[in-house]
């Protein structure tokens, strides 16, 4: 295995959720920095007004239900509302759930606030049939929709959308995030759903053939992405070829302040401060958290020592990735020679920060 000793820049961001295909090449995300939601709460109030505007206006109905035919947990069949006709839609024009899950409103909503298990269903202030999972079963980052003038946020033509900041009974769009200058225009649509997360287009991952620019892999969506294998330690760095799920593609150039952290042996992350990387212990922490003095871990387990780190900014598109494995230490990559995190340590498994991955000859049952 080469190991490659550049630079690197992992930027914390958001980014938007396309829709999955069972067997096909990984799917494609898409970052909208502009339209950041800082907390699970902003995020989640967003898909409540997305849920709440799409049944009133395009709905219209608590009666106009779909069995589904799926057993609730509490007792009868999952009912459905079809917000648009995907066959006479297909873009989702004046949709506010989007073509991910073909206009299902209440199967929009718990993809973008829950992770799998059972499925409750009971009625909402307005009547409908609102589908819900245990709190516990909760993202660790909500998904949350964002807006746009065209179908694709990369046409060139796109105007970014943005419900009002603070009025949850107005369901237009306005092209200013403070609700002032409302869209001339009833066309708009759900570009997709924002998560976490990003890697500068000139960064190395580690791949079946050796290090790949991640801008190379985007294009060529490389399947072959190479993680740790699930049993790795710190003392066996076993790795494992694993399948790519997801790549993150920022669509608009943005500001983003980043770390700068320099290793004895001269290899650098340059990552927000949120970014999860594995320190000496085996610990996944968040890069606020490092100083001068604590150690990264390099691909064949050494630890590297930190000489310096330093802050300034980042202004330009970002990338990133996420494996088909869900497991905690098959989600750990190998970044330009060192051991990071994938997104999902970001969004679904956020409440692992600081708690031991990969051990040193102890059971895992005596590490907290």
């Amino acid at each position: 295995m080469r190991s490659i000793w550049g630079g690197i820049i992992i930027i914390l961001a958001v980014a938007i959720l396309l829709p999955t295909q069972a067997g096909a090449q990984p799917i494609l995300t898409t970052r909208c920095t502009l339209d950041n939601r800082a907390t699970n709460a902003e995020a989640e109030a967003r898909v409540e007004w997305a849920r709440k505007c799409g049944l009133l206006r395009n709905v219209g109905s608590p009666a106009l239900t779909r069995n589904t035919g799926l057993a609730a947990a509490n007792g009868g069949t999952l009912l459905e509302y079809d917000e648009a006709d995907l066959a006479k839609n297909p873009t989702g024009d004046g949709v506010y759930t989007g073509p991910d899950y073909s206009f299902h409103v209440n199967e929009t909503y718990v993809f973008a606030i829950y992770l799998s298990g059972p499925t409750y269903q009971n009625n909402d202030a307005f009547g409908f049939k609102k589908w819900t999972r245990d709190s516990w079963r909760k993202k660790g980052r909500t998904l949350y929709p964002t807006f746009g003038t065209t179908p694709n946020l990369t046409d060139f033509g796109n105007k970014q959308l943005f419900p009002h900041p603070t009025n949850t009974s107005d369901c237009n769009l306005y092209t200013d995030q403070a609700g002032t200058a409302q869209s001339v225009s009833t066309t708009f649509h759900v570009n997709g759903y924002c998560e976490a997360a990003c890697y500068t287009p000139e960064q190395e991952l580690l791949f079946s053939d050796g290090n790949v620019r991640i801008l190379d892999a985007v294009n060529a969506r490389r399947e072959d992405l190479i993680t740790l294998a699930p049993g790795a330690t710190l003392d066996n760095l076993e790795l494992q070829q694993n399948r790519t799920y997801s790549y993150t593609v920022e669509a608009r150039d943005a500001l983003h302040d980043i770390f700068v952290i320099t290793t004895r042996s001269g290899g650098q992350l340059r990552v927000t401060n949120e970014h999860p990387v594995i320190n000496g212990e085996g610990r996944m922490v968040q890069a606020q958290t490092l100083k001068v003095g604590h150690e990264l871990v390099k691909a064949d387990g050494t630890p590297d020592e930190i000489v310096s780190i330093e802050k300034t900014t980042h202004f330009g598109k970002v990338y990133n990735i996420r494996p088909v494995s869900t497991d905690l230490v098959s989600n750990v990559l190998v970044a330009q020679g060192f051991l990071v995190g994938s997104v999902r340590f970001q969004n679904d498994e956020v409440g692992y920060i600081n708690r031991v991955i990969l051990y040193r000859g102890t059971p895992a049952e005596l590490i907290p």
